[in-house]
């Protein structure tokens, strides 16, 4: 199934958690690969929302929050290295927004 919009992915969420090294559960170092980089942030914004706009999303879980869902693709990054990655999102009941939760290999 395709995500419906609003797809929101935060700018925080790629500044302060995907793109900066982190101690546990670094994603830094996976994304450099392709040449995702704190620079070009914005480059991985588009990229992740063109995933959810034209993928198919697989149901993951449903809890009092929302409905999450997972997207396995392939991201050609800035330096057209292609990486596979699964993202996970969320639509929240509260709100209908559709959210970039994480992303990771798959």
């Amino acid at each position: 199934m395709k995500l419906e919009p609003p797809i929101n992915i935060a700018k925080e969420k790629l500044i302060r958690y995907l793109l900066i090294p982190l101690r546990n559960n670094d994603k830094s170092t996976y994304l450099k690969l392709a040449g995702y980089t704190l620079n070009n942030w914005s480059v991985l914004a588009r990229d992740l929302l063109l995933l959810a706009e034209t993928e198919a999303a697989t149901l993951e879980d449903e809890t009092e929050f929302g409905v999450s869902f997972s997207i396995v693709s392939t991201l050609t990054g800035p330096n057209g290295r292609q990486l596979r990655v699964k993202t996970i999102r969320m639509r929240e009941i509260s709100t209908g927004l559709t959210k970039f939760i994480t992303l990771y290999p798959p």
